[in-house]
């Protein structure tokens, strides 16, 4: 036999040797990305979840707020010429053309006329003559009436009989809270000015003050 074809026929039958892939070799979908982008990756999408539950947070929180808006403050003028009472939503206000002070409201005749005339008119207004409770109240009285530059009738008058004066209320007038200047005799009633409280008689000409509690609208 000839040794060259046994040798080529040798050589033919070995098992091809191990080549490595060179990476020119590699698909081109194949992944290589550095490890630094993975981590990136990972680093985004918990950003997004975190910024998704924020987002559920925020709507939570709106929804309350809308449902429980906060309780408004009322300055302590508003409260005391607006009381909310209690139990119930309606308001305590003056009428139109009412003066409030405190827990009264005040009315101030524009026309004048005797005591009794006064009286009367207070009472077709479901009120009575001013009965002057404190010091503060005959101060802030005398300070109006030197605005409006009158004197007025207030719910006060001589008794002769019991010789005292009396509110229109049937109290007794006390001297140490309002006194009275001039002489005490029939006929006699009370009026403010702008600096005393004197006796004029019943039957003068003077404007008068009506008062009134607060009034639920």
């Amino acid at each position: 036999m000839d040794s060259s074809r046994v040798y080529g026929s040798l050589k033919t039958s070995r098992t091809p040797e191990y080549q490595p892939v060179s990476p020119s070799s590699l698909p081109s979908n194949a992944c290589q990305c550095p490890h630094w982008h993975k981590l990136a990756l990972k680093l985004s999408c918990a950003g997004l979840i975190l910024l998704f539950l924020s987002l559920i947070g925020l709507s939570v929180l709106v929804r309350f707020l809308v449902q429980n808006p906060p309780i408004a403050k009322f300055s302590v003028a508003t409260q005391e010429n607006r009381t909310e009472p209690a139990g119930g939503s309606a308001m305590l206000k003056c009428p139109r053309e009412w003066h409030s002070y405190r827990k009264k409201c005040l009315f101030i005749s524009q026309t004048s006329g005797p005591w009794a005339e006064g009286l009367a008119d207070c009472s077709e207004k479901e009120a009575t003559l001013l009965i002057i409770e404190d010091e503060g109240e005959l101060r802030f009285i005398h300070a109006f009436s030197k605005r409006k530059g009158h004197q007025f009738f207030i719910g006060l008058n001589y008794v002769p009989v019991e010789k005292i004066w009396k509110w229109v209320n049937g109290s007794t007038l006390n001297p140490d809270r309002v006194q009275i200047m001039g002489t005490n005799e029939d006929n006699s009633c009370g009026v403010i000015s702008q600096t005393e409280v004197f006796s004029d008689f019943c039957s003068a000409d003077n404007r008068w003050i009506c008062q009134k509690k607060l009034k639920r609208v």
